[in-house]
């Protein structure tokens, strides 16, 4: 019944256009043309020119010219579309069924406007409700234009762009230019022919280029379903100032970075896009690998596995804010961005081979799991080599809140003292693995806030190992034994234990031990470390295990800060030899490092042994 109802229909419409055509001419149905669309959609359409048939082979053609058609009332621009003429064939026996299918159709100077307000109005919906969506029944195979002209605005994300375009027989040819997030557009490149919007199967080839502020993109590929984006597959080259600038074109918050390019397979299937088996720079730094991004839930959900051969440590400045430390210290002062970590979700691993760094910074390797959940990111675990050791444990970043809570976990696992300060040349026959613990909570949004603010431990210990006599010589002041060492040759001495143990409060760092104990010098020590300031106030008193009349026996003080430490004996009192003396009786039996002894030489240890003597006499447990 439906099918003879729109046979019915169509025999008599075309039965009508005929008597009309026969007795007035095409431009008799201007008039009716324009008042049913009007009324249908609410806007006006005008016809100012003639409406004439072409000639055709194959399917009936026509011709109109001077068309235009009303824009929103609150749009900015005169009209939504107008063109100088537009020239389609009709399929005739589509008709029959009540769909309109257009083999082609040609615009010449046609102008597009296209408006979204803040609120998310758009001049393309005609009606505010439109009711029950229906299947379209105009279907174009194929548009070709001359001379075309496209304005796209978008009040929220604060875009307006202008782009000029023509057709020749391999496709669309575009330049458009104005601003993207407030930032300057240009594109530029050649498409395939523009197919229907509504098909949903053919690809869509594309290939351009664009510069979005100092973001640069290159395509390379085809695009199925171009209304919603359902199916890409291009090769995309991207280059940038910063990965952080993309957050303003794909709306997902990514790290702070030095310049950066890369090169890879972009691939969207509905609602998965991936960056597939890409690799580039940043900075120095190569990086290469897969990530992908879901966009199906509450927010898009990253996932993926990171790569590189060689790190330069000094790219990794700018994600923790290095590269902007402060006007009177070395800790990384620039600040987080908490509110973006509620753009995505994300898994990503990360796995670094070579790491280029200063010599005196001994970092060998990095690897790490970064995982985004609802703004509480997490480094777990976090583990880099350091010294022939390792650091590892986790780091978590809860940004929640205006205030990022910190907390890291860290343990210090085999660092070799020989590799500790590869400078120091008298160090480098040095044997003795350092471990220890880190364990910090601190809130603010820059790593030096984290750390002015923290409460928590830090303690390492050395169990046993060799040091030069020379340089523990130095330390003791023993002008006479450190001379004697130089001409005679320098020589490992043992050390029956190193042990660095402070309590961190509200930024502020006290020793509850220190000591460097050898078979040459005892070195014991005590004071404070400011991390607000990076203030440091601690005084080392080192006494020599023999009786030379050359030693100075007198305390070293380490002030200044971070950035410019001072390191003096006590010259007032070089003469009262033993007096002013550091008299360490006590070991604050309460000490970060205690449980690591257990899992170390237990009671054989060196450094339990002194912990146990040093508290002996105090009444207190040497234990926790």
């Amino acid at each position: 019944m439906r099918v003879l109802k729109w046979t019915g229909l169509a025999v008599l419409a075309l039965f009508l256009a005929l008597v009309l055509f026969v007795a007035f001419g095409l431009n008799a149905l201007k008039g009716p043309i324009t008042k049913r669309v009007s009324e249908a959609t609410g806007r006006e359409l005008l016809i100012e020119g003639d409406i004439r048939a072409v000639w055709s082979w194959v399917h009936p053609r026509f011709r109109v010219e001077g068309i235009s058609f009303g824009n929103a009332d609150w749009g900015r621009a005169e009209h939504l579309f107008k063109a100088q003429a537009a020239e389609a064939s009709v399929s005739f026996l589509p008709l029959l069924a009540g769909r309109v299918v257009i083999p082609d159709l040609h615009l010449e100077r046609p102008e597009v406007s296209l408006e979204q307000t803040a609120e998310g109005r758009k001049n393309w919906i005609l009606k505010e409700d439109p009711g029950p969506q229906q299947e379209s029944r105009v279907f174009i195979r194929r548009l070709t234009l001359d001379d075309g002209l496209l304005e796209y605005v978008d009040a929220g994300r604060a875009i307006d762009l202008s782009a000029d375009l023509s057709t020749d027989d391999t496709g669309i040819n575009f330049l458009a230019l104005g601003t993207y997030n407030s930032e300057a557009f240009r594109a530029a490149g050649h498409a395939g022919h523009v197919l229907s919007l509504r098909d949903e199967a053919s690809p869509f080839p594309l290939k351009g280029e664009a510069r979005i502020g100092a973001t640069t993109l290159k395509l390379d590929g085809s695009i199925t379903g171009i209304v919603g984006l359902k199916q890409i597959d291009t090769q995309l080259e991207l280059s940038g100032r910063s990965l952080e600038d993309l957050y303003g074109i794909v709306n997902v918050a990514l790290p702070s970075t030095k310049p950066y390019t890369t090169r890879g397979r972009l691939v969207r299937k509905d609602e998965l896009i991936a960056y597939e088996n890409f690799t580039g720079k940043i900075g120095e730094s190569d990086i290469a690998g897969t990530i992908q991004v879901e966009t199906g839930g509450e927010r898009p959900f990253m996932k993926g596995q990171l790569r590189t051969k060689v790190l330069n440590l000094a790219d990794l400045g700018v994600l923790v804010g290095t590269d902007q430390p402060r006007e009177d210290g070395v800790l990384p002062d620039a600040p987080f961005n908490p509110e973006r970590w509620g753009s995505v979700d994300a898994d990503v691993g990360i796995a670094a081979g070579t790491i280029k760094r200063p010599e005196q910074l001994p970092i060998e390797n990095l690897s790490t799991r970064i995982q985004m959940r609802s703004r509480v990111l997490t480094l777990n675990p976090l583990e880099f080599g350091v010294a022939g050791g390792k650091l590892v444990g986790p780091v978590r970043l809860d940004g929640t809140g205006d205030t990022i809570r910190a907390d890291v976990k860290m343990r210090i696992q085999g660092l070799q003292l020989g590799k500790l300060f590869p400078t120091i040349e008298q160090n480098q026959g040095s044997v003795g693995n350092l471990n220890g613990v880190i364990e910090l909570k601190g809130t603010g949004n820059s790593v030096g806030r984290m750390l002015g603010s923290a409460n928590g431990a830090i303690g390492a210990y050395m169990d046993g190992g060799k040091i030069s006599r020379f340089m523990m010589e130095l330390v003791a002041l023993d002008l006479w034994d450190a001379a004697r060492v130089k001409l005679k040759g320098d020589e490992p001495i043992e050390i029956r234990c190193a042990l660095a143990d402070f309590g961190v409060k509200d930024g502020m760092a006290s020793a509850n031990a220190f000591v460097f104990d050898t078979s040459s010098v005892l070195v014991e020590g005590a004071g404070t470390v400011n991390l607000k300031n990076e203030a440091m106030d601690l005084k080392l008193n080192p006494k020599p295990k023999d009786s030379s009349i050359a030693s100075l026996n007198t305390p070293l003080f380490v002030t200044g800060t971070f950035s410019d430490p001072k390191v003096a004996p006590e010259w007032g009192k070089l003469t009262l030899k033993g007096i002013g003396a550091i008299v360490m009786g006590v070991i604050n039996p309460v000490l970060a490092v205690l449980p690591l002894f257990k899992e170390g030489k237990g009671e054989d240890s060196n450094c339990a042994a002194l912990i146990a003597n040093s508290t002996a006499g105090s009444g207190k447990p040497a234990k926790r």
